[in-house]
């Protein structure tokens, strides 16, 4: 069994704990039909095993810590007078733009991450409360075109562990 961990660096702390969020799967070919170009994700457990089975992807990860840091500029980065937070993930479950969509749902977006950052705190169970943000988040959602804070830290498989030196 393979174990992965990235670190991630948000201007708000991440909750730590295990954190379940169901992915909409139609929405897995980002784009190409039509949808927006990031993945949207639900709080709430699907109504029925059936839903779950055609409509929703089971994503899971643990934020093992999270703790203040000092970010310098660098890459264009202006790190101005806000707080950084730098969070351990290890991901139970591995889906293409996990950790941002989830890091956004938590309100608590990965820095200079364009694609997600507009839609953080939004997610589909509350779009009773919020339509009309949404719309307006997936509407500036935009691929990334500079460096975001996100690594792919370390992997575990075999008793093996190769880890990532600092960026």
């Amino acid at each position: 069994r393979v174990k992965k961990l990235y670190l991630a660096v948000t201007n708000k702390p991440v909750p730590t704990g295990m954190h379940l969020h169901w992915m909409w799967a139609p929405q897995s070919a980002r784009g190409k039909s039509g949808g927006p170009p990031c993945q949207l994700v639900s709080s709430t457990t699907p109504e029925s095993r059936r839903k779950a089975k055609d409509f929703w992807i089971r994503c899971f990860l643990e934020v093992v810590k999270c703790e203040p840091i000092i970010v310098k500029g660098g890459h264009g980065y202006d790190p101005g007078n806000k707080p950084h937070y730098q969070s351990t993930i290890r991901l139970v479950t591995g889906r293409k733009h996990q950790v941002r969509a989830q890091l956004a749902a938590l309100g608590c977006p990965i820095i200079r991450d364009t694609l997600y950052e507009p839609i953080a705190g939004l997610t589909l169970d509350r779009l009773d409360d919020g339509e009309k943000d949404m719309d307006q988040g997936i509407a500036n959602c935009r691929v990334p075109t500079e460096p975001i804070g996100l690594q792919a830290h370390a992997i575990l498989f075999s008793g093996i562990r190769a880890k990532a030196r600092t960026p």
